[in-house]
């Protein structure tokens, strides 16, 4: 996980993309990283499907959308929310941006054992649509989100993780060695509840990502129990991480 570190602090969500299109070598890249993402939940089943942008609701000029399918289970759109993360920030060394179309629909919901989960839009666009440093987001700062926190370098990685509407719902409790990673329940006026809760499970995972990202940069070892995709409470415990180790 930590050699997409470098591209944390390039990554941006992208909606304008050029004329140019995908090489066949881009393309199988990107189709072969996909394979190789880490699950959060490897018991999990997701499934993906390219498509040309133009037979989606998609309403961006990108040349592809990535349709995502996953088993229903505990903390489901948590785990493709991590996964994917890592393909968006990989996907960001290519110079190939992405968004993720929160409101994107398909016209089969389910696929066999499997329930539409996401819409991921990607395309070719300029390099300099990227960011360049950690100066250039418009994010919380950590301590806001993180109660207790012992090292500000790895608030300064998980700060910079995208939500939707920059909801950052995560919030952390830190005693010692343990980290509470929770959901933070609640709605934004422009969204439905429904939706909000919906997309916020998603940006758990990739909340996820980037904590393990940053665990790993700075040299710690963990381990994590999960938590639920309850509903109920104002904040929802997602994870529990035990850090060991500085090397």
């Amino acid at each position: 996980m930590k050699e997409l570190l470098q591209n944390v602090y390039k990554r941006r969500s992208v909606r304008h993309y050029s004329d140019e299109k995908l090489t066949e070598e881009e393309l199988a890249k990107v189709e072969e990283y996909l394979h190789n993402l880490k699950p959060l939940i490897p018991e999990l089943k997701v499934e993906f499907q390219i498509v040309p942008c133009s037979e989606t609701n998609c309403k961006f000029n990108a040349e592809y959308c990535l349709l995502v399918y996953s088993e229903e289970g505990n903390l489901w759109l948590t785990n493709v929310g991590y996964m994917l993360e890592q393909w968006d920030l990989y996907l960001a060394s290519l110079n190939i941006g992405v968004c993720w179309f929160g409101m994107g629909k398909v016209e089969e919901e389910r696929q066999c054992d499997l329930v539409y989960a996401i819409m991921l839009s990607f395309g070719k666009c300029d390099p300099s649509v990227f960011r360049n440093g950690d100066y250039d987001f418009s994010r919380d700062e950590a301590d806001s989100f993180w109660s207790g926190m012992s090292d500000d370098r790895l608030g300064a990685i998980v700060r910079l993780a995208p939500s939707a509407v920059n909801s950052q719902p995560w919030r952390v409790d830190q005693v010692d060695n343990k980290f509470n990673v929770y959901r933070q329940r609640g709605g934004v006026p422009i969204l439905s509840n429904r939706l909000f809760k919906r997309w916020n499970k998603v940006d758990m995972g990739i909340f996820l990502c980037y904590l393990d990202i940053a665990l790993e940069s700075e040299g710690y070892t963990y381990s994590r129990v999960l938590g639920t995709e309850s509903d109920e409470g104002k904040r929802v415990l997602v994870a529990t991480y035990t850090v060991d180790v500085k090397h």
